[in-house]
């Protein structure tokens, strides 16, 4: 007659097989980590500007500079779980007129020479009260001017390319808006010229790769 699996022997090889289905039966029933849901996008260059505004002699100006590189990493479902890198292109600065470009670069003002980029790198991210992802988010982090780097937020837009189905997020265009001081960045030059708000408009084509 075979053993009962009340024996004792019966018991030493049936507890740790038990033992191995129930741990893979919790491993199973687990919640899926976040990070699993989050989409990494990488940036078109030629599709993206960073634009701002500024005042000079009560006139309000416009300028613009290339968007060097981002990374996002973005979870729809929960975008307080997302998360940027941005790096624009202060060496690269345009006005549309030579002087005021040369202003903008030298050592009083962005001091490009030295500092070639300004950074973004987000801390934390505040979905709109809807929570809906068309609604968009206040992005929080840190941006490094020259060799100061301060605590500010960003509004942020997340727009599906047009044309393209309510579920399909292959690529978006994210835009960020906010208001800096330029003096609180040791950008402080040209005082009695140049407005110390400055306005950023940033524009990114941004296409998923995973």
């Amino acid at each position: 007659m075979s053993p009962s699996l009340t024996s004792a022997s019966g018991l030493r090889h049936f507890t740790p097989m038990l033992s191995r289905r129930l741990i893979l039966m919790g491993l199973c029933t687990l919640p899926v980590p976040a990070h699993a849901l989050l989409k990494r996008y990488e940036l078109d260059p030629h599709a993206s500007r960073a634009g701002f505004t500024y005042w000079m002699k009560g006139v309000r100006r416009k300028g613009e500079m290339p968007v060097g590189r981002a990374d996002f990493q973005i979870d729809p479902s929960n975008l307080a779980a997302s998360s940027t890198d941005v790096t624009l292109r202060a060496d690269q600065v345009r006005t549309g007129f030579f002087l005021v470009t040369r202003i903008l670069k030298s050592a009083a003002m962005l001091d490009t020479d030295r500092f070639p980029n300004i950074r973004f790198v987000s801390t934390a991210v505040r979905p709109a009260p809807s929570g809906r992802f068309s609604d968009g988010a206040k992005l929080a982090g840190e941006l490094t001017i020259r060799d100061v780097t301060q605590a500010v937020t960003f509004d942020t837009l997340f727009m599906r390319q047009a044309g393209s189905a309510p579920d399909d997020l292959g690529r978006l265009t994210v835009r960020l808006n906010g208001l800096i001081s330029r003096s609180s960045f040791g950008a402080s030059g040209y005082k009695s010229l140049v407005g110390d708000e400055v306005g950023l408009n940033v524009v990114m084509a941004m296409r998923a790769i995973n």
